[in-house]
């Protein structure tokens, strides 16, 4: 009997030991390695697999500046910063690094009251012209047309661009150009001695990153280019005239 009983209490034993190891399962190394890998890929830049290739052009006429204005100061404030960005008619220090969301996704860019923006291929290599007859120049975006009548007067030229467009962030605009033709004969606007403008951009906006999660462009990241506070292009649109940019440079 006794012999019967130390033998119950052992097997009681083992499969209790048994039963704590396989509530205290360890993962093996395999396991580990499959979760860092769906980590890695879901913090990557942007949504998906293929990078963004192109710029986008904002036209901001100095005409709707209190309608800017007035949107922008009615959406609520970031913590990292006191003001909101109000636009570049009305820029207020560093707001725009911790607010230029707002302004990508103002409605007002997609419901008339504001020109619409302007999308260009970043070709990744030299070669060719584009629609416009222009080289094409690896990194730099192709020309866009800002058709007579997009505004009269005053206007600030942005240009947004995403790091994946530019050699994985090694390359950046350093210059664009700018000419005019008449809109109904197609004659270049010149002088004589001169038919365009080469602008250079400012180093201090482009050095910002900036990480958008809105939904009117592709999430990423990207860098800001403009030649503010310089008035280079601070265009003056017209009634006559098609007014055209292109990238001209890198560095």
């Amino acid at each position: 009997m006794k012999l019967k009983q130390l033998f119950l209490a052992v097997t009681i034993t083992l499969f209790a030991i048994s039963c704590t190891k396989q509530d205290t399962f360890t993962p093996q190394p395999s396991d580990v390695k499959t979760e860092s890998v769906s980590t890695k890929a879901t913090s990557s830049v942007g949504t998906t697999s293929e990078p963004n290739l192109k710029a986008y052009i904002f036209v901001e006429p100095i005409t709707k500046f209190q309608t800017v204005k007035t949107y922008l100061l009615s959406l609520p404030k970031t913590p990292l910063y006191h003001f909101n960005f109000t636009g570049f008619f009305g820029v207020n220090a560093n707001a725009w690094k911790y607010t230029y969301q707002n302004y990508v996704d103002m409605p007002h860019w997609n419901n008339g009251t504001l020109p619409s923006i302007i999308e260009s291929n970043i070709p990744q290599t030299s070669g060719g012209v584009d629609s416009y007859g222009n080289p094409k120049l690896a990194y730099c975006f192709e020309t866009i047309k800002i058709p007579k009548n997009t505004a009269i007067g005053m206007s600030w030229i942005t240009i947004l661009i995403p790091v994946s467009a530019m050699n994985n962030d090694t390359k950046r605009l350093r210059t664009v150009y700018s000419y005019e033709k008449n809109a109904t004969t197609g004659a270049l606007i010149t002088n004589g001695t001169w038919i365009g403008f080469t602008y250079t951009m400012e180093n201090v906006i482009s050095s910002h990153v900036i990480n958008y999660q809105g939904n009117r462009l592709p999430k990423g990241l990207y860098r800001l280019y403009s030649t503010y506070p310089s008035t280079g292009l601070r265009a003056i649109l017209n009634n006559k005239n098609d007014y055209y940019l292109r990238g001209n440079s890198v560095q």
